[in-house]
């Protein structure tokens, strides 16, 4: 009862360590910071400079304590555990060394040579302390997690698994099971921290259990103990996720429970299982099963080099429409002293479908130029607000099916326009505002677009 009480008081203590931390980096950080300060300025901060050394130091030893206080539950991995503690406990001696030879710096001769060795030295123990200390708190990854896949594979980590979220091609642990242990559990159960000596980062791992033994059983939810401990009241102590980290959602419990009913597959895909309604509605919730945008499903050619070159010698602005992305943007400024013209508009079609925005706002367009736009069949998004648009023109844009987005702000479109909407059943916001489109017509366009949204200013 007495080791209880003890190891509870020493948990209780530790956990300040996470805020007292932040001192000695904030300190030292700080000394460095006026030491460049007085370096460029010729100020004399050397008073600061060595008080904020002693700060850090002395807050560096509070660190220290609560820390090992913190590490006393064995949860951590023992390799970064050892690490962290090493280097703090070595930049703490050295932020006190730094404290007395800055005082010293002026009168001694070795104090004035060891000084910036000692700098860049309590430098890069912070930064390395820092890292692993990140390392044991939100596990080794959280660093280059989101990095691109080049970069992860100078650190050394695998690149990441595009997740798949059609139905009939995810897999149930891959796609479905492990973004929820990611997410929720593995901040506590990863390489770094593997509270109760369980891991959820790997199939092997997570049949292997924990140090009560197996968590899962497959073909029965219920006589699983992560299944058990997900499903407690949140105010038991043996409640998971722990710490009063964010519980797993009503429909992540759900998908868990059904997976290991339907056997803890680590290979098996989706469909290969029993989907109930219900099922299908959890798997939606986490995304899997959703249906793919139009721009989701074009798979497209990057246009050439030379056809973007030529484009842009036509006063276009033309890039990706994210990223490495194939589609494209295109906009024309109306600020140009050169207009728009129909050999300008010939030299754009030649990456015709790969455009899927387009901005030619404010721009006077002929008819026959607005005829031409017709071609880019791919087109999600169109801004052509104030380009005197007129119901001739429309008959032109009727043709471009995929639209979703259609700002026609400012045209003197009128009811005839009517019939040249009501074809574009994709359309999710349209703007008519300072249009000459009725009220009536208005209402036409809502009975026959259900699903959009139009913004009128009426």
């Amino acid at each position: 009862m007495i080791f209880f009480l003890e190891t509870n008081v020493y948990q209780f203590f530790g956990r300040f360590h996470a805020i007292i931390v932040h001192l000695p980096i904030g300190f030292i950080v700080l000394a460095v910071l006026f030491e460049l300060i007085s370096l460029k300025k010729k100020t004399d901060l050397n008073l600061a400079i060595s008080y904020a050394y002693l700060v850090g130091a002395l807050s560096g030893v509070f660190s220290i304590i609560l820390g090992l206080m913190l590490a006393s539950d064995g949860d951590y991995n023992e390799t970064t555990l050892n690490i962290h503690k090493w280097t703090g406990i070595t930049m703490t001696i050295v932020a006190f060394l730094l404290f007395f030879i800055k005082r010293k710096q002026e009168a001694l001769f070795w104090a004035r040579k060891s000084y910036p060795v000692l700098v860049t030295l309590v430098v890069a123990l912070l930064f390395v302390a820092g890292h692993n200390g990140g390392s044991l708190t939100h596990g080794s990854d959280y660093l280059f997690e989101h990095a691109p896949n080049p970069i992860r594979t100078l650190a050394g980590m695998k690149p990441v698994r595009e997740r798949v979220i059609d139905l009939d091609s995810a897999l149930v642990y891959e796609d479905v099971i492990h973004p929820i242990f990611e997410s929720k559990c593995n901040v506590c159960h990863s390489n770094d921290k593997a509270k109760g000596d369980l891991l959820l980062t790997d199939a092997e791992s997570i049949m292997n259990g924990g140090e009560s033994g197996a968590v899962i059983v497959g073909g029965n939810a219920k006589e699983s103990e992560l299944y058990r401990r997900i499903t407690l009241s949140p105010t038991h102590k043996e409640f998971m996720p722990t710490e009063g980290r964010t519980p797993l959602s009503k429909e992540e419990t759900m998908l868990i429970q059904w997976w290991i009913d339907e056997g803890a597959s680590f290979d098996k895909k989706v469909v290969e299982l029993n989907i109930s309604d219900r099922m299908m509605i959890c798997l939606k919730d986490v995304g899997i099963g959703l249906e793919k945008t139009f721009i989701e499903r074009l798979d497209l050619k990057a246009v050439e080099d030379n056809v973007i070159a030529a484009i842009e010698a036509q006063g276009f602005k033309i890039k990706p429409i994210t990223g490495n992305s194939t589609l494209l943007e295109v906009a024309y400024s109306p600020y140009r002293k050169d207009s728009i013209t129909s050999e300008k508009i010939e030299v754009l079609l030649q990456a015709r479908t790969n455009i899927v925005w387009l901005d030619f706002s404010s721009l006077n367009l002929q008819v026959d130029l607005i005829a031409k736009l017709g071609q880019l069949e791919n087109l999600v998004e169109l801004r052509m607000s104030n380009t005197n648009l007129t119901d001739v023109g429309m008959k032109a844009i009727e043709s471009l099916t995929h639209l979703e987005y259609l700002n026609l702000y400012g045209n003197p479109i009128s009811d005839v326009s009517l019939e040249s909407l009501n074809k574009l059943s994709s359309l999710q916001k349209l703007y008519l505002w300072k249009t000459n489109i009725s009220e009536e017509g208005l209402k036409n366009i809502k009975d026959h677009l259900q699903e959009v949204t139009v913004i009128s200013g009426i």
